[in-house]
């Protein structure tokens, strides 16, 4: 749909950089795996970001922030249930 700037996309990627550093700082396990609900792969519990029911991988959380920036999805939901 839209385009974002360079910039934008490099903070939206700190961003989720961030969020994953401050779990692992934390202490969230990064032996203990869920299922990311958009890529379906096991990920390490500490590098998924949780958006209400869903639990995003890092990749996919990414994924998902440049879309919404973009204007392509509304919510993760619609981003989750896309194909």
């Amino acid at each position: 749909m839209g385009n974002i700037s360079e910039l934008e996309g490099k903070v939206i990627a700190r961003r989720i950089n961030d969020l994953v550093q401050r779990q692992l700082q934390a202490g969230v396990s990064t032996s203990d795996k869920v299922i990311c609900h958009n890529c379906g792969y096991a990920k390490p519990l500490a590098v998924t970001i949780h958006y209400g029911r869903y639990r995003l991988c890092s990749d996919c959380a990414l994924s998902y922030e440049m879309a919404k920036a973009k204007g392509d999805v509304k919510n993760v939901e619609d981003f989750v249930l896309a194909e």
